[in-house]
């Protein structure tokens, strides 16, 4: 079993309301409050979609038991905070690029949880995702039937699956 938990999320959002609202040609202040939770619920989604994290996080991953070498979700990882197989302090090397991998210098352990802190990520490409799929959810923020069973209107835009893919990465 693996589990894995937001403590905290301790980075700001990449897409402002302003940014949004220029964006989308939104110009009332009515529903600033429902374009802040868009931009959130839509940079959320691209990070699940992605498996990783946009806005910088404090997690904590659990493993029932690990060969000594495993790998953290929702990289990149920006400082790994502690290491305990059943109470007790391991020591680990980091491996990859991203410090998302790592070695427990002890090897085989069993209940293993780790606390760590990821980097986020932030550029133009992730920032016109969150930007297309938000206003996509501004537009179609009521849910409608047409009775047409290819309605796709709750799908993710094609064009922002499409600028996410170059950032996918799949943690299994």
């Amino acid at each position: 079993m693996r589990q894995i938990k937001i403590n905290s999320t301790t980075g700001s959002e990449i897409v402002s309301s302003a940014d949004l609202k220029l964006f989308a040609k939104i110009d009332t202040t009515a529903d600033d409050a429902i374009i802040a939770r868009q931009i959130t619920q839509s940079r959320i989604w691209c990070e699940n979609y992605l498996s990783r994290d946009i806005v910088a996080k404090n997690r904590s991953y659990y493993l029932d038991e690990t060969s000594g070498i495993f790998d953290l979700p929702f990289g990149p990882v920006a400082s790994i905070s502690s290491i305990h197989a059943d109470g007790v302090a391991l020591t680990h090397t980091n491996i990859g690029l991203d410090k998302e991998t790592i070695e427990l210098d002890n090897g085989y352990a069993k209940k293993v949880t780790v606390i760590y802190i990821t980097a986020g990520m932030d550029d133009s490409l992730l920032q016109q995702a969150v930007l297309q799929l938000a206003s996509t959810y501004y537009d179609n923020r009521i849910d409608f039937n047409s009775g047409d069973e290819n309605n796709a209107s709750d799908l993710i835009p094609t064009d922002t699956r499409d600028v996410l893919n170059s950032y996918k990465a799949m943690f299994l």
